[in-house]
């Protein structure tokens, strides 16, 4: 349905005739729309396979690990918004525990681990926001700031987001942390 019709198009009654039940029926199974959005997003969040956070350096699995979330979260347009919020489900909160104990793993104090992931979780929604909000389109009529056009360009670049998270990464993952010793 979400294919459908999009995600901002989805709600409670349409959902609940296409199941052939009424609205209030749904509500004893789900709190709202967000909630069922959420449940949707959660279950693409767990077809991710977290690998074993000792098989590689802790560098490779966050990027693999932030790759494979984002592709998730893309595969459903306007999703991102709803899924990535304090109210996380047991595949959402499955990822963001993993990630704290692999900043752990690499030698962060549990604190120092929460704060690199809150970076983390904080860099990866503004890219899904930038990626799907219609207010950071380029616009196909010339800017009239030369400035601000390129801006708007490194901005919808991945390679400012790669940038960002490589420099997120070597903040918190030193070379002494996140190579392993030949």
């Amino acid at each position: 349905m979400i294919d459908e019709v999009g995600v901002e198009n989805v709600t409670m009654r349409s959902v609940a005739a296409r199941l052939g039940v009424s609205a209030m029926a749904l509500y004893h199974h789900v709190e709202d729309k967000n909630e069922l959005l959420r449940m949707v997003g959660d279950d693409l969040l767990g077809q991710i396979a977290l690998p074993d956070p000792d098989s590689r350096d802790p560098r490779e699995l966050f990027i693999e690990i932030v790759a494979a979330a984002m592709d998730a979260l893309r595969s459903v347009p306007g999703l991102s918004a709803v899924v990535l919020t304090s109210r996380l489900l047991p595949n959402a909160r499955n990822i963001l525990l993993y990630c704290i104990h692999l900043f752990e793993r690499a030698g962060l104090e549990p604190d120092a681990a929460r704060e690199a992931y809150a970076g983390l979780h904080q860099l990866v929604l503004g890219r899904l926001l930038v990626e799907e909000s219609p207010h950071f389109q380029l616009s196909p009529a010339p800017h009239l700031d030369d400035e601000i056009r390129d801006y708007l360009k490194a901005l919808r670049s991945s390679a400012s987001f790669e940038s960002a998270l490589s420099a997120l990464l070597d903040h918190y993952l030193p070379p002494s942390r996140h190579r392993r010793p030949r």
